[in-house]
């Protein structure tokens, strides 16, 4: 194996330029980004960009355990993306070697293409392979392989450029992994969708041992597209930040807001009957109605909102299908409003 050498922080090489903007680019990411995908992805366009690489294999180093290892190929500019499950059994020699020490190496003739990735061989003529480990929080994530098919091989300042990027890489993913775990969205900073389901399922549980009222209400900005296409997407995230403080600053402190997904917000509130969070729900309205808008005016932000009851044997996915109906008559009743599970208040 052609092992790569340790990288050199002082290299000069003219793509120096774009390196520090791909880095920008991924941390910037990073601060919105809730999928992991999403930083693979960016990864992938950065590499086909900046060393020059043709095609992005990153190949999911599986846990012990796992039968299967998850391989993306990226290409054309990230756009076009193919996946495919490698049994562990079947995993190339090349990226066990990487994964195991950790360490990078370039595969640059036919003997260590059969030796390394022997796979790569049978999907056309190859020039050269370089793979790099992806270390998040210390552990091997990826082995990601930088493949030209036609150009000429890596030189040392394209590999230092990959190998710095593929690290950036690791940093970004292991702060959206932390934020995921610890259930902060990215976003506007409340609860996420898997914590939100983990609280709603505990309240649950909660209401079925003590036999008190539990409700829950599902909140969908009404027109939020609008402001994304006419004022940008920093305008609408903004939006989203103001929602989630008005909403906080209205509802009981043991109440939790939660962001759905989208424009789309889940608030819990235990100890509370469907009528008491139905008026909840109304003067959270209010509350976003004298929230300015995106152009600055007091034109307030509009939202329809569905109100439903916990009752046993109800799942968690089943009360927040009664709020999902109630918020979708409250849609087709001209939006702006609250709409119980059963009747609309308004």
């Amino acid at each position: 194996m052609n092992v790569v050498p340790g990288t050199d922080t002082s290299a000069s090489y003219m793509g120096v330029d774009r390196l520090l903007a791909g880095i920008r680019r991924l941390t910037a990411l990073t601060d919105a980004a809730t999928d992991p995908e999403a930083i693979y992805r960016a990864l992938a366009r950065e590499l086909l960009a900046v060393p020059g690489a043709e095609e992005v294999h990153i190949h999911h180093v599986g846990t012990p355990g796992d039968e299967d290892d998850l391989v993306a190929v990226y290409m054309f500019s990230a756009e076009g993306r193919v996946s495919y499950l490698v049994p562990r059994s079947e995993r190339p020699p090349g990226v066990s070697w990487v994964a195991s020490t950790r360490r990078s190496f370039l595969a640059a003739d036919t003997d260590e293409f059969a030796a390394s990735v022997p796979r790569l061989t049978a999907t056309g003529e190859v020039s050269c392979a370089l793979l790099l480990p992806l270390a998040e929080r210390g552990e091997v994530e990826a082995v990601v392989m930088l493949v030209r098919r036609v150009s000429e091989v890596f030189a040392p300042s394209a590999v230092e450029l990959a190998t710095a990027l593929v690290e950036q890489a690791g940093t970004a993913l292991a702060l959206v992994r932390a934020r995921a775990e610890a259930g902060t969205d990215a976003v506007t900073g409340c609860m996420n969708h898997r914590a939100m389901r983990r609280r709603l399922d505990e309240e649950i549980g909660r209401a079925m041992r003590t036999g008190g009222p539990l409700s829950c209400m599902l909140i969908d900005l009404d027109d939020f597209k609008l402001v994304n296409d006419q004022h940008g997407h920093q305008a609408g995230d903004a939006m989203l930040r103001a929602v989630v403080q008005a909403l906080v600053g209205e509802f009981r402190a043991f109440d939790r807001v939660a962001r759905y997904g989208g424009d789309e917000f889940v608030v819990i509130l235990p100890n509370a009957e469907r009528d008491s969070a139905a008026a909840a729900a109304g003067r959270a309205l209010e509350r976003l109605h004298e929230l300015p808008s995106a152009e600055g005016a007091v034109r307030g932000v509009s939202a329809s909102i569905g109100v439903a009851q916990w009752q046993s044997p109800m799942s968690t996915d089943d009360l927040l299908e009664a709020c999902d109906e109630a918020l979708l008559r409250s849609k087709r009743q001209g939006k702006g409003r609250v709409t119980q599970a059963s009747e609309p208040v308004r």
